[in-house]
């Protein structure tokens, strides 16, 4: 069973300035993150702007990082959707297109009321993944689907083989740790950036990030004092985090692209909903990296 230790990159979703998808921009992006020690790529998630892509432009995108990474890096693909069937649909086409897994989420419109509709469903998109390991990206603050989700394991693990673990980004440690207590046979996988020491104490072996994409060597660093058994250390390089993390709650979800593009790594706009920055703020913005000591971590 795939099994990932250290940091998978949630990808971005390069686009042109009029909003287009640029793919010929993903090459880019894999080799950054196989030059940063990445242990995976999740691809077109929340940072990848799944929602705000077309069924079309998702496949793109899929083939676009399975065939960048070429087999040196394992790609997980989000396929997470209203309607179960299109997350059948994406991911058959994942499937065949090489992934090395699959994500899927709780259906956040008509939401399932309790975890055993939600095992269906991920059963029933279970079928489209050619026996693939099939991943639930838990994200209640998007979903608003505030589930037990520990209980949904033992349902899984006497019903979908092809059920492989969570993508667990909330902040209640008390079940990440439960989740990750329940069986080996599962791996829990932490989503949440600021708190990834906290984490590692709760059991995680990996975590799933958007800011390992601008900030690698920071938590590079953040794990290697870990393991050392330096927590001040690791707590220091978490707080480097935390300010880089409050300015994008400053500047709104249009900053990580900004992020990347200061980087050195232009992956141009988010699509709308999401609002650009006018140039004021941009600069405002950069100012404000500079004075939170930043500058030295990106890239």
């Amino acid at each position: 069973m795939l099994r990932f230790k250290g940091l998978v990159a949630a990808t971005f979703t390069p686009m042109h300035e009029d909003g287009s998808i640029a793919p010929e921009k993903v090459p880019m992006l894999v080799e950054h993150s196989l030059k940063n020690g990445m242990a995976g790529l999740f691809a077109i998630g929340s940072t990848g702007e799944f929602p705000s892509l077309t069924y079309e432009e998702r496949r793109s995108m899929a083939e676009a990082f399975i065939g960048a990474a070429a087999g040196r890096i394992p790609v997980i693909i989000n396929v997470g959707s209203c309607s179960v069937r299109e997350s059948q649909a994406l991911a058959e086409h994942a499937a065949e297109a090489g992934a090395d897994a699959v994500c899927a989420m709780v259906p956040f419109y008509f939401r399932p009321p309790t975890v055993r509709e939600l095992a269906d469903c991920l059963k029933e998109i279970a079928k489209a993944c050619a026996r693939k390991p099939l991943y639930l990206y838990h994200v209640p603050c998007m979903t608003h689907a505030n589930l037990p989700i520990r209980d949904l394991l033992p349902i899984m693990a006497q019903e979908c083989p092809e059920f492989a673990g969570i993508k667990y980004t909330d902040e209640n440690l008390c079940e990440f740790q439960r989740c990750v207590d329940y069986s080996d046979r599962f791996q829990i996988m932490f989503g949440r950036d600021e708190m990834l020491l906290a984490s590692l104490a709760a059991g995680a072996e990996a975590g799933v990030g958007s800011t390992y994409n601008y900030f690698p060597r920071l938590y590079r660093e953040l794990l290697k004092a870990y393991e050392a058994g330096d927590i001040e250390r690791a707590r220091s390089f978490q707080e480097l985090t935390h300010r880089g993390i409050v300015l994008i709650g400053r500047y709104g979800m249009s900053s990580q692209k900004l992020y990347m593009k200061f980087a050195g790594l232009d992956v141009g706009p988010m699509r709308l909903p999401a609002p650009r920055l006018p140039l004021e703020r941009e600069l405002a913005f950069r100012r404000d990296i500079a004075e939170a000591g930043l500058d030295p971590w990106l890239g």
